[in-house]
């Protein structure tokens, strides 16, 4: 009963000066505290890093047959009827290629590697390749997804 009293009146003593009076006179304005401002909006997303035009067959070997295979697969037609119709030597921010998703982890190195559009009768799709013949296609694509290089050895494009 006594600690009970005891804290009533520290209460009473601390929070006496705050509430008595406040109709009289005006709340004293905190000084050296900024104004409260909006929230900002997210960083915008990154945009793609520029590439250097080159030439499709200085792309190395593996990553020609990668894109192309998997190209020919997404839209059911012949290797024979792809086209890498532009490339890019591209360094890439990461170890998402530009293609990062959600729940992935990625290595934070920059990484060499090329932007390429391969083109067929069907439509065109752009690959987002490493230098090793590893390639992803981003959302804005006819599909999604991770390519890997194929088992086979097709004749060189």
């Amino acid at each position: 009963m006594l600690n009970a009293m005891r804290v009533m009146l520290l209460a009473g003593a601390i929070f006496a000066p705050l509430v008595g009076g406040a109709a009289d006179k005006p709340a004293p304005v905190p000084q050296g505290i900024a104004p409260p401002t909006r929230i900002p909006d997210p960083p915008a997303p990154l945009a793609e890093p520029a590439g250097a035009s080159v030439p499709s067959a200085s792309v190395p070997r593996e990553v020609r047959v990668a894109v192309v295979a998997d190209a020919a697969r997404r839209f059911k037609v012949a290797e024979s009827a792809v086209v890498l119709s532009r490339a890019e030597q591209v360094t890439w921010s990461d170890g998402s290629l530009g293609c990062a998703q959600r729940g992935q982890m990625y290595t934070q190195n920059l990484v060499a590697g090329y932007r390429i559009v391969a083109t067929t009768s069907a439509g065109q799709m752009v690959y987002h390749t490493d230098s090793h013949g590893f390639a992803v296609t981003c959302g804005g694509n006819a599909a999604a997804g991770a390519v890997q290089p194929p088992s086979r050895t097709p004749p060189d494009r």
